[in-house]
C-alpha cells in the first residue's frame, strides 16, 4: 500500500508557495491528525487525503474529512484522493487530484458527490474558496426575507405612506420592505463594530482629538445586545449607537441607517419591526462562512420595485467568483510588492450592491503575500476601489459589504457615489448616473434625506479619479420599449434625449444601456486594461449589437466568451431568466490578435469553489476534461466583423456546419414579415364563427394542434368594443407562419403554413417578398419545407436569444437574418419538388424536436432539401443526430457526442 505522506508533504509546499498558510501533519490535541491544515480568512481548513481514485478511498477520504468536521477540529474539511500511479513529490509537480468541500452535516454519501478534477497547481484557488460552502446564501436569505416581511407588517396601513413620505426622493424606487432590508444590512455592520468598540481613540485621525468630538464622555455606543434590552426603546437606542458610530465614520454606511431609523413613526409598532430585524441580523451573523455571502444582494434587488424597468441585476456569488478569477488571471501583478499591489484601480460603474467589488476586493486579499494585509484592506477602501450607482440605497449596501471586510479602518475615503437617473432637481435637467461621465466627471454625493444630527457631507464635487486598470461590471441592459418604464412620460422623454446627446460624441452608435458602459470603462481605462462583464447572450448575436461588437474588436483582444448551458441556469445573475454570457477583455498590443477562447458550459458552477475550479479549468485548458463543458474559438477576422455566433451551440461541430455549410443567403431577400402578433392582442378578442366580423386566426402555439406543416385556424377573433382600429389590423391575412417564441423541448414545427388566410397572435406572418418567376403558393410552400428542414431548424437556431431555457425568442431582426437561399435563383424543377415534398408530407403528424432525428416525417424533408438544394446528405445526417443532444432542445444537460454514441452514422 502507498503512503500518501510524502504527497502530503508536497502538497502543503505547493499550497504555501501559493501564499496560502498550510501546514502538513498537523497533530491536535484529541490526538487526530490533518494531513494538510489551512488557515483561510479565519476559517480551518482540513484536507484529507487517499491514494488512489477508487470508490472505496473516495468513501474513505469523505469519512476521514467528516471525522474532523465531528471533532470540531476545523471548520470545514477537503477530501482529497492522488491518483494511483503517483509515489513521489515529483509526480504532483504537474499532477491532477480529485476534490469535493465537506461542511458540517453534510451527507456522507460519496458517490452522490460532486468530486472536481483538479490540476494541482491550481488547487491554492480551490481551497480558498472552501469556506464559501459554509452556510447557504439562499438559506440566509430567506431567513432575511421572514424577518423582513415580518417586520413590515408590524406596521399600520397608513405607516409605511408616512415612512415613504419622511423618507423623500432618497428612497425612490422602494418600499418599507426595502428599507427593513437595509436596516437589516446595517445592524449586520453594527455587529462587526462590536469587535472594535472598545478601541481606544476609536478610528480618530490626527486632526481629531476626543474633546472636540461628540459624545466623548459616553462612549463606546452600545453594542446590538444593549441596543435590544429595553424592548419599549429599541429604536432611539440604535440610532444614538449609529449616531455616534458616524460621529466617528462610516457615513455611506450610517448615515442612511439613521436616516430611516429616523423617519420611523415613535410607536411600539416601530420598535418591534426593529426588534425583529435585529435578531435576524445576530442570527445570520452568527452563521458560518456568512461574510463571504451576499445575501444582502439577494433580498435588495427583490426590493427594488423597478428592477425590470432599470435592469437591476444581482450578480451570483459563483459568477463573481469564477468573472474576478479570469479577470486577474493575465494582471501579472507582483502579490509580494505592497506598492504594486495597493497601486490597482479598479472601477464598477454599475456597482449594485458591490457583488463584484467584493469579490475582487476578498481575490486581492486572498492572493496579496506582502506581510501587511490590514494595509493593504485600507487601500482596498481608500485607494483601489470605486463604486458608481444611481440608487443611494445600492451605495448603502456596498459600502456596507466592504466594510465587513475591515471595519476598524478609516473609511471617509471611500470612493463610492450616488449619481442621478431622472431630473437633477439642482439645474432641471436629465442626468443618466453613471453615464454623465461620458462628457464629464461630477459627483453628485450620497445625500438622503437627513434626520437632526446626522452629519452630512459638503457639496458636490468634481470626481478625480487615476485611469483604471480594471473595470468589473453587470451593466444594466432593457429594452429601449421597457427602459424607465416606471417614470412618468416626460421625464422618459428627457432621459431618452439625453442618452442620444450623450451619445454623439462616442465612437458606436446607442444601441442599448448597457453599450454606454462598455464605451464608458473603455474611456477611462490605461494603456494595459482589463475590463470583465456579464452581458445578455443576445448581446452577441443580435444586429442591433453588431456595430458595438466590431468596435470591441478595435479596441480590445475578446479573450473569453462564456456563456451557460446548464438548463437550470443559463444566467449568471440572480433574478434573470435570460440567457447570459461573461466577458473578459483586455487593451489590444502590437501584434496579431490571438483567437477568442469561447467556453460554453454545460454546468454552471452553483458554489464558489466550484466557480474557483471552474475557473482553473479554463486557465489550463482542461474545460472538457474536467467535465465542465466544451471550448471553442473564434478567429481574429471572425471576431473583427462581430460574428460571435459561436456561442449558440454547445456542439463545436454543429456550429461549423451552420457558419460554413448552409446557404449563403438571407431571409430578409425572401420574407417580408408582418408584426402584427402583439395587435391582435391588444386590439382583437376571441368570438363566435359565426360573428359577422368573425376573422380565422392562428391564436395559440399549442403542440397539439401545430403539429402538422399544414394547420387549420384554432380561433376567431372580432374587434374589442369600441376599438374602430382592430379592423385594420384584422384584414390583414396571410397563411406563412414563422414563431416568435417556441418551447424547443415541445415544439414540433419551425413554420407552417394555415389552410386558409389568417391573422396571428402567436407566430408571425410572411409574405414572399421574392418569388421571380415562381409561384407565390409554391414558394410558401418551399419555404415551409426549407425552415422546417435540419439544416432551416439550425439557421432558426443561429439566430435566436434565449429568453428562457428552450424558451428562445425570434425578433424581426433574428427572423430576417435566419440563412435560406435566394429562391428567384431556383430552377422550375427545384421549386417544384420541395412543393411536391410539402404536398406529400403537410398532413403527416411529426414528432418533436428532441425527437425529430428519429422522425420518419423529418428525414423525408430533410431528403428532399438535400435532393433539390444539393445539401450534403451525409451532413445533413450528422447534424439532424447533433441537433438533438444539445441542452436547448433536450431541456437535459449536455451529456456526449452523438459521435461517440453512434459512430456508424457518421
Amino acid at each position: 500500500m502507498a503512503n500518501e505522506n510524502p504527497l502530503n508533504t508536497r502538497l502543503c509546499d505547493i499550497l504555501v508557495d501559493a501564499g496560502i498558510d498550510a501546514e502538513a501533519e498537523v497533530r491536535h490535541s484529541d490526538g487526530s491528525r490533518a494531513d494538510v491544515q489551512c488557515r483561510i480568512g479565519g476559517h480551518i481548513v482540513a484536507i484529507e487525503a487517499e491514494h488512489g481514485f477508487s470508490e472505496v478511498k473516495m468513501r474513505e477520504a469523505v469519512r476521514d474529512a467528516d471525522d474532523k468536521l465531528k471533532r470540531q477540529v476545523c471548520d470545514v474539511a477537503i477530501a482529497l484522493v492522488y491518483p494511483d500511479e503517483y509515489r513521489t513529490r515529483r509526480d504532483l509537480k504537474r499532477g491532477e487530484v480529485k476534490v469535493t468541500v465537506r461542511t458540517p452535516g453534510a451527507s456522507a454519501k460519496a458517490k452522490s458527490l460532486k468530486w472536481r478534477r483538479i490540476k494541482v497547481a491550481g488547487l491554492s484557488g480551490y481551497v480558498r474558496q472552501a469556506p464559501n460552502e459554509l452556510g447557504s446564501p439562499e438559506t440566509l436569505a430567506k431567513k432575511a426575507n421572514i424577518a423582513i416581511n415580518s417586520a413590515a407588517a408590524r406596521f399600520t396601513e397608513t405607516q409605511p405612506k408616512s415612512i415613504m413620505a419622511e423618507m423623500g426622493e432618497a428612497a425612490r424606487g422602494t418600499n418599507v420592505k426595502g428599507l427593513m432590508t437595509d436596516l437589516l444590512t446595517a445592524i449586520m455592520f453594527h455587529t462587526k463594530l462590536d469587535t472594535i468598540r472598545h478601541k481606544t481613540p476609536p478610528l480618530i485621525d490626527a486632526r481629531q482629538s476626543p474633546a472636540t468630538l461628540p459624545y466623548e464622555d459616553k462612549w463606546p455606543p452600545q453594542s446590538v445586545d444593549e441596543c435590544l434590552q429595553d424592548s419599549n426603546q429599541v429604536v432611539k437606542a440604535f440610532h444614538t449607537a449609529h449616531d455616534q458610530w458616524l460621529a466617528m465614520d462610516y457615513k455611506h454606511i450610517l448615515e442612511w441607517s439613521c436616516a430611516i431609523l429616523h423617519a420611523l413613526p415613535k410607536s411600539p409598532n416601530s420598535n418591534a419591526a426593529v426588534k425583529i430585524i435585529a435578531d435576524a441580523a445576530i442570527e445570520i451573523q452568527s452563521a458560518s462562512g456568512k461574510q463571504h455571502h451576499d445575501l444582502v444582494g439577494i433580498t435588495f434587488c427583490q426590493s427594488v420595485e423597478t428592477a425590470k424597468s432599470d435592469g437591476s441585476m444581482y450578480t451570483t456569488i459563483p459568477a463573481a467568483t469564477l468573472l474576478t478569477h479570469l479577470l486577474f488571471h493575465k494582471s501579472k501583478i507582483n502579490w509580494k510588492n505592497i506598492e504594486e499591489v495597493t497601486r490597482l484601480r479598479i472601477v464598477d460603474f454599475a456597482c449594485g450592491t458591490g457583488t463584484l467589488l467584493i469579490a475582487a476586493a476578498n481575490y486581492i486579499l486572498q492572493h496579496e503575500q506582502t506581510g501587511q494585509a490590514e494595509k493593504v484592506a485600507q487601500a482596498l477602501l481608500e485607494q483601489m476601489l470605486y463604486g458608481f450607482d444611481v440608487y443611494n440605497r445600492a451605495i448603502f449596501q456596498t459600502a456596507t459589504g466592504l466594510g465587513m471586510i475591515a471595519p476598524s479602518i478609516a473609511f471617509r475615503n471611500m470612493h463610492l457615489y450616488s449619481l442621478t437617473l431622472g431630473i437633477d432637481p439642482e439645474d432641471d435637467k436629465a442626468k443618466l448616473g453613471s453615464l454623465e461621465m461620458l462628457q464629464e466627471l461630477k459627483q453628485l454625493s450620497f445625500n438622503p434625506r437627513p434626520p437632526t444630527g446626522t452629519r452630512i457631507d459638503a457639496e458636490p464635487a468634481r470626481i478625480e479619479v487615476d485611469k483604471f486598470h480594471m473595470a468589473i461590471m453587470n451593466p444594466p441592459f432593457t429594452a429601449n420599449s421597457k427602459r424607465h418604464h416606471h417614470l412618468q412620460k416626460e421625464v422618459k422623454d428627457a432621459l431618452h434625449s439625453r442618452e442620444q446627446q450623450l451619445y454623439e460624441g462616442t465612437d458606436i452608435q446607442h444601441t442599448s444601456n448597457s453599450s454606454g458602459f462598455l464605451v464608458l470603462a473603455e474611456k477611462h481605462l490605461d494603456a494595459n486594461g482589463r475590463i470583465a462583464v456579464v452581458l445578455p447572450t443576445a448581446f452577441a448575436t443580435g444586429a442591433s449589437a453588431l456595430d458595438l461588437r466590431t468596435w470591441l474588436a478595435e479596441k480590445f483582444h475578446i479573450q473569453y466568451l462564456i456563456v451557460s448551458y446548464d438548463p437550470k441556469r443559463i444566467y449568471f445573475s440572480g433574478n434573470t431568466s435570460i440567457g447570459e454570457m461573461l466577458v473578459v477583455l483586455e487593451r489590444k498590443r502590437n501584434g496579431k490578435t490571438p483567437p477568442t477562447k469561447v467556453i460554453k458550459l454545460t454546468t454552471n458552477p452553483d458554489t464558489a469553489s466550484d466557480a474557483a475550479a471552474c475557473a482553473s479549468s479554463i486557465l489550463e485548458g482542461k474545460i472538457k476534461e474536467h467535465q465542465w463543458g466544451v471550448a471553442g474559438r473564434i478567429d481574429a477576422a471572425n471576431i473583427a466583423a462581430g460574428n460571435w455566433d459561436a456561442v449558440q451551440f454547445v456542439s463545436n461541430k454543429l456550429y461549423q456546419i451552420a457558419a460554413t455549410k448552409l446557404w449563403n443567403r438571407t431571409l430578409a431577400n425572401q420574407i417580408e414579415i408582418t408584426t402584427i402578433g402583439r395587435r391582435i392582442h391588444e386590439n382583437a378578442q376571441k368570438c363566435h364563427p359565426n360573428d359577422v366580423h368573425a376573422t380565422p386566426a392562428l391564436y395559440d402555439h399549442k403542440v397539439t394542434h401545430c403539429n402538422k406543416l399544414e394547420v387549420t385556424p384554432d380561433a376567431y377573433v372580432n374587434p374589442q368594443p369600441g376599438n374602430t382600429r382592430a379592423m385594420k389590423y384584422l384584414n390583414q391575412l396571410y397563411s406563412l407562419k414563422l414563431p416568435t417564441r417556441i418551447r424547443l423541448t415541445t415544439v414540433k414545427n419551425m413554420a407552417c403554413r394555415t389552410t386558409i388566410p389568417t391573422v396571428s397572435a402567436a407566430w408571425q406572418s410572411g409574405v414572399s417578398a421574392n418569388g421571380g418567376q415562381h409561384d407565390a403558393v409554391a414558394v410558401e410552400k418551399a419555404i415551409t419545407i426549407i425552415l422546417n428542414s435540419t439544416p432551416g431548424k439550425i439557421g432558426m437556431l443561429l439566430v435566436r436569444s434565449n429568453k428562457v431555457p428552450s424558451y428562445p425568442n425570434y425578433g424581426i431582426e433574428g427572423l430576417l437574418r435566419v440563412p435560406c437561399p435566394w429562391l428567384a435563383d431556383l430552377k422550375q424543377s427545384q421549386i417544384g419538388g420541395l412543393v411536391k415534398a410539402y404536398d406529400e408530407l403537410c398532413n403527416e403528424e411529426r414528432l418533436s424536436l428532441p425527437q425529430a432525428h428519429l422522425c420518419p416525417v423529418q428525414i423525408a424533408i430533410d431528403d428532399a432539401v438535400c435532393q433539390h438544394l444539393h445539401f450534403d446528405k451525409k451532413l445533413c445526417l450528422k447534424a439532424r443526430h447533433l441537433l438533438a443532444q444539445e441542452p436547448m432542445v433536450t431541456g437535459k444537460r449536455y451529456q456526449s457526442n452523438p459521435e461517440e454514441i453512434n459512430p456508424e452514422l457518421f
